[in-house]
């Protein structure tokens, strides 16, 4: 797999979300070495201690910052089970994962992170930072976490772990340009698999919207009032002064006005290039009917001479 393509498939890897279910192997058997803090319980194998270690201080700064963001007061004594795999096979093997470009999972149920710790397709803070994410959200709104749709969930997890990639900008242009986005009302529960990256792209690009438009307390203000309410319209209402709906088409209508040239331009190159394939057909058309003449012209040319000279043997 190339660089590029193993970018695009950050989103994927990196949350595979799961609602309601305890963990399958919540002490997998390579990690036998516990070390517990007062924010994270964290399942470690012990020949590599100081990737624990590493691991765990990247953990305790970004659970600090993030919680400010998102409106979390950090709680000691209810730690975060932490399960940290030094090798990517491990991580993939002892989680059950079908897809072996996932570096990440997040559990509700139990607030778990697992994360791929190898830095094989991208860093181990990045994977940490968004998974982490997900279980401070979890955190926050309990029960009412499936209230949320997934596009704004990965959306903030992205916002948090990662700058907007220009692969990301990118994709979000060319589908804009082919108009071929996926609507965010699609994208609530599932993502579909074979538009993943383009999925997580837009989700990314909303929530990035959602703040630059409303303010770096937006984020904050949608959890709180989606815990108070339960209803993710009235939590938008509260944060932007739109329900879901209307910020939906508030998001789309920026993002054709963005990229909307790049589409005229994209149409207008297709009629150019047609109407250039036409003027070429039409001029080899009219030098195909210039040499038929050229060459009718010459017939009959010859056949005068050939007449003459018939003539002028006969008076002599």
């Amino acid at each position: 797999m190339s660089v590029d393509r193993a970018k695009t498939l950050i989103a994927m890897v990196l949350t595979l979300l799961v609602f309601g279910l305890g963990a399958k192997n919540a002490h997998a058997s390579e990690l036998t070495a516990i070390k517990i803090t007062p924010y994270f319980t964290v399942h470690y194998a012990p020949a590599d201690p100081y990737l624990a270690e590493s691991i765990t201080e990247s953990a305790n700064d970004e659970l600090k910052r993030i919680s400010a963001q998102l409106g979390y007061r950090v709680e000691r004594g209810k730690p975060f089970p932490l399960l940290v795999y030094r090798t990517h096979y491990a991580f993939i093997k002892e989680g059950g994962l079908e897809d072996k470009y996932t570096v990440g999972t997040a559990r509700s149920s139990d607030e778990a992170i697992a994360v791929d710790a190898s830095g094989a397709f991208v860093t181990s803070k990045l994977a940490l930072t968004h998974e982490l994410t997900h279980v401070i959200i979890f955190r926050i709104l309990g029960s009412k976490a499936y209230m949320m749709p997934l596009w704004m969930n990965e959306g903030l997890a992205k916002y948090e772990s990662e700058d907007y990639s220009e692969t990301d900008r990118a994709l979000v242009a060319d589908a804009a340009a082919n108009d071929t986005l996926i609507p965010l009302y699609d994208l609530s529960s599932s993502f579909p698999k074979d538009r993943i990256d383009l999925s997580y792209a837009e989700s990314g690009s909303a929530a990035r919207y959602f703040i630059d438009r409303y303010g770096e307390s937006a984020p904050k203000v949608l959890l709180a009032e989606l815990d108070r309410t339960g209803s993710f319209d009235k939590a938008m209402k509260k944060a932007t002064g739109k329900d879901g709906d209307e910020f939906i088409a508030e998001w789309s209508h920026s993002i054709g006005s963005r990229f909307g040239m790049l589409r005229i331009g994209r149409i207008a190159g297709a009629l150019g290039g047609m109407f250039m394939a036409i003027l070429a057909i039409i001029a080899f058309l009219v030098r195909r009917k210039q040499k038929i003449q050229a060459s009718k012209e010459w017939e009959w040319e010859q056949f005068e001479e050939s007449m003459r000279r018939q003539l002028d043997d006969r008076h002599r």
